[in-house]
Order: C-alpha cells, then structure tokens, then sequence
C-alpha cells in the first residue's frame, strides 16, 4: 500500500509540473503584447515630453523597439530556463515512477 500511495504522490507532483510549464508558456505572449501595449499608450500620451526627451518620435519608436527586444529577450531566455529546469523535474520524477512501477523479478535457483 505505501508503494502505491508514493506512486501517486510523485504522479501529482509531475502533472503539477507539466500544469505549470502549460501556464509559463501561455503567459508569455500576453506579456510581451502588453509591452507593446504599454509603449504605443506611453508614446500616445507622453508624447511632448517623449519629443523633448528623444528630440523626435522616430528616435523614441527606435529606442521603445530595442528596449522591447531586449525586454522579450530576456523574458523568453528566463521563461526558456524556467521550463527546462521543471522539465528536467518531471523526467527524474518520470525515472523513479518507472522504477517503482516496474515488476520485481525473483531469481529462480536453478
């Protein structure tokens, strides 16, 4: 009975994992689009003192597109790393449910 309860035990723990690298992936566009978002508003209303600041729009749209480069850069490398790390996770999870489901075998004395 305890093998059973620790093979679903680690079965949870590994459909947690895989729910969870579900959710970083999905969240990841959302994030970069709000950026975007998030900069064309900025340019709409701040526009006067973007111009100011930049000395015209065209500098601030070239400036806004390299910062949002590297801001999706940065988020696609640490969610990259975040997902490897789980997935790195589930597969020793995936190691030991095999080797608690897997039959014993008794040597026959022959």
């Amino acid at each position: 009975m305890e093998k059973k309860e620790e093979i679903l035990i680690e079965q949870k723990r590994q459909n947690k994992l895989k729910e969870e690298i579900q959710k970083l992936k999905k969240k990841l566009p959302s994030i970069i689009i709000g950026f975007i978002f998030f900069i064309a508003v900025s340019l709409y209303f701040l526009e006067d003192k973007f111009y100011h600041f930049f000395g015209n729009n065209a500098n601030f749209i070239f400036t806004a597109v390299i910062i949002l480069v590297v801001f999706s850069i940065f988020l696609i490398l640490t969610s990259y790393f975040k997902i490897r790390k789980k997935e790195k996770k589930i597969n020793e999870i995936g190691i030991k449910l095999y080797k608690l489901q897997k039959l014993e075998v008794e040597p026959k004395n022959e």
